[in-house]
């Protein structure tokens, strides 16, 4: 482990907060602290919260903090992931702030590219899109509507609250950094005791910007593993109470949405149908990496497909040329065939002269006849050939 606190930058660089809530992550902790770490923006505080984590998470935590002086690591009783928020967020001394689940990757220019986008934007929260990886790190395919976007988008809060109601913008923490400013003086706070903290406080994140940023560049890779959120009891019930939380905020503070907020509880659009889909591989018991391989093998066999009904359509449309050309020639020896029938055997004098000419028209019209024949059989054949082939 590289000890990277020489790499700290002067003050004159905006400070940001990365702040990571841990709970029993040992596995992946090393690779997001690495990410962390080694972001191009180099003004950082990183401070890592153990939510009272029975594995070695806290010491992997504790290891990269005497390696990295930017680095801090609050160990807390378990209290669950919005106290752990929380907790991060009051020791936050930075100017943006950026939550990082543990057990996830950033590429390493998300904190500079966000930076970049705000000054030159006059922007205080800058969205970006995300794929999906497996416990192993290995892309899975995914088709978040919330990733449908190929250039970049500036709202107002009203326009980003309303698109978020509408299920067109997302709500998870980690896929945004804003300025610190705005969580301060909005009193933003998670609801302890409960998941789907983000739901339940993102409209009123948006509502205390003055402008919104959406980057149409994937900066998160979030994992997707049998710890995921879908498979936490408790979870329909805390669903519920986040939507009433952001209904609540959205009646109050915008009137004119209220007809959406009132809605939005029962609309199918609020459904992730994509995080849902994905998460139900894991409530099954079923294995990333078997899913992945079956997968590949599903890829294999409909790329197999795929190519056969190529060659076979190949092979008709090389039989159907075949056939064609069998087809002119044959034509081509008929008429010449007629052609050379049309001698009237009577009008011509039964002269001694005449008979070595009437043995080679006769010949002539009789190759005719065969060249035809012949050419008809190796159609026939042509084509058994290709079709045993296929």
């Amino acid at each position: 482990m590289k000890n990277t606190a020489s790499l700290l930058l002067p003050s004159s660089e905006p400070l940001v907060s990365i702040i990571m809530p841990v709970y029993n992550v040992s596995q992946w902790l090393d690779q997001s602290l690495h990410c962390a770490v080694t972001q191009t923006h180099r003004n950082l505080e990183i401070i890592v919260v153990d939510d009272g984590s029975t594995d070695r998470s806290g010491e992997i935590a504790d290891d990269w903090a005497r390696l990295d002086n930017r680095l801090r690591v609050l160990h807390l009783p378990n209290n669950g992931v919005s106290a752990a928020r929380n907790a991060g967020l009051a020791a936050a001394q930075g100017d943006y702030t950026y939550f990082f689940d543990p057990d996830d990757l950033i590429t390493p220019n998300l904190v500079e590219m966000c930076l970049a986008v705000m000054r030159r934007q006059d922007a205080d929260l800058v969205m970006f899109k995300f794929d999906t990886i497996s416990a192993n790190s290995m892309p899975i395919v995914s088709h978040y509507s919330h990733n449908k976007y190929s250039t970049m988008q500036v709202f107002t809060p009203r326009e980003a609250i309303k698109k978020q109601l509408k299920g067109q913008i997302g709500g998870y923490l980690w896929s945004f950094v804003t300025r610190t400013s705005v969580y301060r003086e909005g009193n933003i706070s998670f609801p302890e005791g409960r998941v789907i903290e983000d739901t339940a406080r993102i409209c009123q994140i948006f509502g205390e910007t003055r402008r919104i940023v959406r980057l149409p560049a994937v900066l998160y890779h979030y994992r997707l593993h049998s710890g995921s959120l879908m498979s936490k009891p408790g979870l329909l019930a805390d669903w519920k109470k986040a939507t009433t939380d952001r209904k609540q905020y959205v009646v109050e503070t915008f009137p004119d949405l209220r007809t959406y907020a009132r809605i939005q509880q029962l609309s199918p659009s609020n459904i992730d149908y994509e995080s849902l889909r994905q998460n139900l591989l894991f409530n099954l018991k079923l294995d990333t990496d078997s899913v992945e391989r079956r997968a590949t093998s599903r890829f294999e066999r409909r790329e197999a497909r795929r190519t056969l009904r190529e060659e076979r359509n190949a092979d008709k449309a090389i039989s159907k040329a075949a056939a064609k050309e069998v087809r002119k020639l044959d034509k081509a020896a008929r008429k010449a065939g007629k052609e050379l029938g049309t001698v009237d055997w009577a009008d011509v004098p039964s002269d001694a002269d005449f008979e070595e000419e009437k043995r080679e028209v006769a010949q002539a019209q009789a190759a005719a006849i065969n060249s035809a024949a012949t050419n008809a059989e190796i159609g026939v054949k042509f084509n058994t050939s290709r079709a045993d082939e296929s």
